[in-house]
């Protein structure tokens, strides 16, 4: 019984420190070192065989995914990041600035009233800053939202405002899985 709880304890405090935790990063490393081997055969046979698909595959970091592991494993315990913010630090779309993506996460993670209300007190705050009168919320929130993160207010809905937590597991999961199966497709494609 009490070596039982020993462990209950023990592995308590490996998931309220993943990244820290031997245990937890010995199998998060065994998954991404499969990973990368599988990445490596892929682009040496593309080597090999003299193709070059314009997919942008590379080399898949051990390191940097252990780390992407643990994240994940971090935002399902209380006190670590949120879901949404991991994904927004390691998936968001490139054209978005993720500075912080723990100020993203609060939008991603929004009801759609609270967004809506979001809109509002951005348009106010612009209204209130320019001097500009007569003009939509959309219109007005939209110029905050170019200004801050560099697209459109109609771009950050679709990346953050309409994030996804089952995609967002999937893509921090499964990402790299997909992409080198992707990248073997377009090795075949480019051999066809």
């Amino acid at each position: 019984m009490m070596e039982r709880m020993k462990q209950l304890r023990q592995m308590k405090g490996d998931l309220n420190d993943p990244h820290n935790s031997e245990r937890i990063t010995a199998h998060a490393r065994v998954l991404a070192e499969i990973e990368a081997q599988q990445r490596a055969a892929v682009l040496d046979q593309r080597e090999r065989l003299g193709i070059d698909p314009d997919d942008s595959v590379t080399d898949l970091d051990v390191e940097e995914r252990v780390a992407e592991l643990c994240d994940v494993i971090a935002a399902r315990t209380p006190g670590g990041p949120s879901l949404a913010e991991i994904w927004l630090s390691r998936c968001a779309p490139d054209d978005l600035d993720v500075s912080d993506p723990a100020i993203l996460a609060t939008y991603a993670e929004m009801e759609p009233g609270e967004w809506q209300d979001q809109i509002a007190r951005w348009a106010d705050a612009v209204r209130h800053q320019a001097g500009i009168e007569g003009q939509a919320d959309r219109t007005l929130a939209d110029r905050h939202v170019s200004a801050q993160w560099g697209v459109s207010l109609d771009r950050f809905e679709e990346a953050v405002v309409e994030w996804d937590r089952r995609r967002a597991v999937t893509d921090l999961l499964a990402g790299p899985s997909e992409a080198t199966e992707q990248a073997i497709y377009a090795n075949t494609e480019a051999l066809a």
